[in-house]
């Protein structure tokens, strides 16, 4: 089995910029789909598409490291996307030129691919670090036919260590930061529950390390909550929540 990185969230910016230059690419690509993928030069980096909501990191490694190692994989949360990183350029070619001539499935549904513009996914400056990570998680809750609360949340991730602050987000679905005392805890609920429904069938968690090292809770209420203040005010008219980057 191949030893690969996973991402911890990158700056905003590089980030969109990676997203916006696989985006326009392929947009460009699908008005000519049967030379697309002769369009871009071989390039180490490999840009999926067409994932399931569900997918996490570990089904683009069991999939595709039959081609070559892997080094590094970046999801692209909503997207049904993702950018895979070979140690080698030969193994990308070997990924590309399978998928073009016979189904590649990852986990369950068929997933297509071509050379990424990028030669190199852009990592944040710590990710090369094979100890690095953060004891802030980002959950992105996929498929949310039931409400999230932080009761809920706390009730799933605290027992793989003591959640200390949770703060709930709904700009794009449903996202939240759990934190935790300190990185080991972190990555065992990552590892424990990426991928993992918190109800059967739906509430799928999807699992990243967030960019914040320490959230700072002003309310306690439904979509935030700090578990080392309990007396916290209950009720207010103002958005209380902060991030501490």
């Amino acid at each position: 089995m191949s030893a690969y990185s996973v991402n911890p969230k990158p700056t905003l910016t590089l980030l969109l910029n990676e997203w916006m230059n696989e985006y326009c690419v392929f947009s460009l690509c699908s008005q000519d789909s049967g030379s697309e993928t002769h369009r871009i030069a071989p390039s180490p980096v490999v840009h999926v598409r067409g994932l399931c909501e569900s997918v996490v990191e570990a089904d683009l490694v069991e999939a595709l490291e039959k081609f070559g190692n892997i080094c590094y994989v970046m999801m692209m949360p909503f997207k049904r996307q993702a950018l895979v990183e070979f140690e080698e350029v030969q193994s990308a070619d070997r990924c590309v030129a399978c998928g073009s001539q016979e189904p590649v499935y990852i986990a369950g549904q068929q997933a297509y691919f071509n050379y990424s513009t990028s030669k190199r996914i852009t990592r944040p400056t710590n990710a090369d670090d094979p100890n690095s990570g953060n004891k802030v998680l980002l959950l992105s809750i996929q498929n949310p036919l039931y409400p999230i609360t932080t009761d809920v949340l706390y009730t799933v991730c605290n027992p793989i260590g003591n959640v200390l602050r949770i703060v709930i987000f709904k700009r794009n679905g449903i996202q939240a930061m759990v934190e935790y005392p300190s990185d080991d805890n972190a990555q065992k609920a990552k590892a424990a529950l990426n991928g993992a429904d918190i109800y059967a069938g739906c509430c799928t968690l999807k699992i990243e390390y967030a960019r914040p090292s320490r959230l700072n809770v002003i309310r306690n209420d439904n979509d935030s909550w700090d578990y080392t203040k309990p007396f916290l005010l209950r009720r207010g008219t103002r958005e209380c929540v902060c991030v501490c980057v």
